[in-house]
């Protein structure tokens, strides 16, 4: 028999996943419109095993609102209609967090789904299939037999298409077995007729000793936009699940049962690579993405500052899982499906990695040495305070500590491949059974092109202006404006002293300020001082060291991710010596004072960002600035403080 006409194993995987700090509502509406109904089918269909693979913070969700459907999977595994597939539990990348991590991550996944349904998995679900050969040690060290790519990783390394079976990966005297999801199926899956994705596999020329793979998200069985509709109520899923049982050349079965009939096509050698989706959007391997965007660079290395923490401690188990929490990976990468632009789950990793920290016994100050600089932090019994001396001794992160909430969860406003699809009218996504999610996605707000504005420089606090000539808000909201100076992200020196008050930060930086056609030589000085339990001053100093006079706009900007204008108001505000900025949601306020008197600007500042929802315009942070002319003779010094209380 040719191998066209040959029996086909077939395995059907799905992977069912909620970020850490996503909304409820986001929960109740997948296991609404897509868990639910994708197991009412299941059920119909007892010839059609599926392998099933859920993150555990969907598994936390459910036990505490849904145990009934944790009860439905159960009944399904002793049936054996399901085969459970195991991981890290809360879903990091793999070759992103330390190793020790991993094999906890791991450990507790396996021991919470021998607790739910009474088997120990022996295969993991790969995080955004992102893989890493030095994986393949922590793999076996942590009982992981087999894991699943895409087929464009085995093509990449020299395996002809299509990629069948399941092949072996060796690391030392370790290995584990690699299985391939098919690109080609994902992409008719449920998109095409299911008649086509049938005749699809029944054409593959592949013998009974191999096994065809779809792998990918649950959440396109209902809950990107418009599959709910084919899916269910055209009943796409039922059509698909009944062909594959009528078709005798066709024999599903699952990852455990292929193993245990079939031995390994040959040894691989698989390099650094995910599937192609996300090596555009990252621009090659993962790890561009933390070159690409410094917010996502900062929390990487803020989580293994904390992970260090941890293991060097006497962690709670509570800390540990906190920490934990803070490496699911959606908050770190941008593309469809990454969280970067969303605001609520950047936040969930600042919230977590707070958590998992101890407090300090009284105040304290660190050098903290990260690959991307250094940064000093200022621990006070409320506040923790991050300065990055290397990119315009700005404050980072401003963490308040009783709410676990960084008020610093800010993001900068850069240029995105998709942007180009932004039009005055908008359109939206066609909801058609033939198309992909690539193309589902539409334009959510006809405003965005008026939305879109770019800016030069990180949106950080305590950020050094100098300008000629006063900013005025509609200019400051949309980053139109050109620096006098060189000091928004040049390097300070940085100098600690012991107080009365406890230590003190003092940056210094000399650079220029063009003035009147000339650039002249001046110095900043900026003295960070922690006062009480929630209070930092800033105090600057300002000289002017050329022997021209100095006349220029100097202006401090601040940025806080919070989701209430200030208490003004007016947008635009003279001779201004407190500002109070609230989070209705966090019950936080923020009260800036100032000496002397300053004009402030403020306005909100929102991105336009793709997700599998749309193209759509999204708040991210509130913008603050504080400006007042200079006039300094030369060889003469200005003096200015600002002082900020949070509660």
């Amino acid at each position: 028999m040719s191998a066209d006409r040959a029996q086909k194993n077939f395995i059907f995987c799905v992977h069912a996943h909620q970020p850490v700090g996503n909304f409820g509502g986001v929960f109740e509406e997948a296991v609404d419109k897509c868990y639910t109904p994708f197991f009412d089918v299941v059920e119909k269909h007892p010839r059609m095993p599926v392998v099933f693979h859920m993150s555990g913070s969907l598994i936390d969700w459910l036990e505490t609102h849904r145990p009934d459907f944790l009860e439905r999977l159960l009944a399904l595994s002793r049936t054996h209609e399901i085969e459970i597939l195991g991981g890290a539990y809360y879903e990091p990348i793999y070759g992103l967090i330390p190793k020790r991590d991993l094999l906890g991550q791991i450990d507790r996944m396996q021991k919470k789904i021998e607790q739910l349904f009474g088997v120990r998995p022996t295969g993991a679900w790969l995080t955004e299939r992102v893989w890493d050969p030095e994986l393949v040690e922590a793999l076996s060290q942590a009982g992981v037999d087999y894991t699943v790519l895409d087929d464009a990783h085995f093509i990449q390394a020299g395996v002809d298409a299509p990629v069948t079976g399941y092949y072996t990966a060796n690391g030392g005297p370790h290995a584990v077995d690699l299985f391939a999801s098919m690109k080609a199926l994902r992409y008719q899956i449920p998109f095409r007729p299911a008649q086509d994705a049938v005749r699809h596999i029944r054409s593959l020329k592949t013998g009974p000793e191999r096994a065809v793979v779809f792998a990918d998200d649950l959440e396109k069985f209902g809950f990107w936009p418009g599959t709910a509709r084919w899916v269910y109520g055209e009943r796409w899923l039922d059509r698909f699940f009944t062909l594959l049982e009528d078709e005798p050349r066709i024999h599903p079965t699952t990852f455990a049962r292929f193993r245990g009939a079939f031995a390994p096509v040959r040894k691989v050698h698989i390099p650094h690579g995910s599937y192609e989706e996300m090596t555009e959007w990252s621009g090659g391997g993962f790890y561009n993405f933390f070159e690409k965007y410094p917010e996502s660079r900062y929390m990487k290395e803020r989580m293994l500052q904390v992970s260090e923490h941890v293991a060097g401690g006497t962690a709670t188990e509570e800390s540990k899982t906190a920490l934990y929490r803070a490496q699911c990976n959606c908050s770190y990468w941008h593309g469809i499906f990454g969280g970067l632009y969303l605001h609520h789950l950047r936040s969930s990793v600042f919230e977590n990695l707070i958590k998992a920290e101890e407090p300090a016994a009284s105040t304290e100050c660190r050098r903290l040495t990260f690959d991307s600089g250094t940064r000093w932090q200022l621990r006070q019994k409320k506040l923790a305070s991050y300065f990055n001396s290397d990119y315009g001794v700005a404050l980072e992160e401003l963490d308040f500590l009783p709410k676990a909430v960084n008020l610093l969860c800010t993001l900068q406003r850069r240029p995105e491949p998709y942007h180009r699809f932004v039009s005055p009218n908008g359109s939206g996504g066609k909801k058609s059974s033939g198309l992909s999610i690539h193309q589902l996605l539409g334009v959510k707000d006809s405003n965005l092109r008026n939305k879109l504005s770019y800016d030069p420089y990180r949106r950080l606090s305590f950020l050094d202006h100098f300008f000629e000539k006063p900013l005025d808000r509609e200019d400051f909201a949309a980053s139109r404006y050109e620096e006098a100076g060189d000091f928004m992200a040049g390097r300070y020196e940085c100098a600690m002293e012991e107080t009365a008050d406890g230590p003190r930060l003092i940056f210094e930086r000399a650079g220029i300020v063009r003035s009147g056609g000339r650039d002249l030589q001046v110095r900043v000085q900026k003295s960070v001082t922690p006062m009480g339990e929630d209070r930092l001053r800033v105090d600057y100093r300002i000289t002017n060291e050329d022997s021209g006079p100095l006349s220029a706009v100097w202006a401090v900007e601040f940025n806080f991710s919070i989701g209430e204008q200030p208490a003004s108001d007016e947008s635009s505000v003279e001779s201004v010596r407190e500002c109070v900025l609230r989070d209705p949601w966090k019950e936080v306020e923020i009260r800036l004072a100032s000496e002397p008197a300053v004009s402030v600007l403020t306005c909100p500042i929102e991105t336009v960002s793709e997700s599998e929802g749309g193209i759509e315009g999204t708040y991210q942070q509130t913008a603050l600035l504080a400006q007042r002319r200079l006039q300094i003779a030369g060889g003469m010094t200005e003096c200015h403080s600002f002082e900020l209380h949070v509660r």
